[in-house]
């Protein structure tokens, strides 16, 4: 007998900018649209999902200056999932291991932001990329 896994399928896209110049307000934006035409309003669920936002925009900043969160809404059986990638072309993340643990930063910052996502995300995956900067791509399940 074969198991087939249940496939989750992508049902809206949104992506913005993340600069100086704008600051997290279209990535914000995008994610109330994208929150509103999957029907999420639980407000326990939107304060995560914008804190995990925060987090990200925040990182990208600090530390990259410039770039670009998308967020993804998928649906799977009665769920509904929230992916959300962002990347820059920063300087990259010197040690993966170092800076998902608590208290650790690369610029005197807190040292918490990673160590939060980690916490508070379904599951989390990032990488330092050749040539400069890094992808963070976070799932939240609701």
């Amino acid at each position: 007998m074969v198991h087939k896994e249940e496939s989750q399928v992508e049902i809206l896209r949104i992506c913005a900018t993340v600069s100086k110049k704008v600051g997290l307000s279209q990535a914000r934006k995008a994610l109330r649209e994208l929150l509103s035409e999957v029907n999420v309003n639980n407000e326990i669920k939107v304060a995560e999902l914008l804190t995990i936002l925060d987090e990200l925009g925040n990182n990208i900043l600090r530390h990259g200056r410039k770039g670009l969160i998308c967020i993804s809404a998928y649906k799977k059986d009665s769920k509904v999932g929230i992916r959300m990638v962002a990347e820059d072309r920063g300087a990259g993340i010197d040690d993966l291991n170092k800076a998902l643990s608590p208290g650790y930063s690369e610029d005197r910052g807190m040292g918490m932001g990673l160590n939060l996502l980690k916490s508070i995300c379904d599951d989390l995956r990032i990488a330092s990329l050749l040539g400069g900067g890094a992808y963070v791509e976070v799932w939240k399940w609701i």
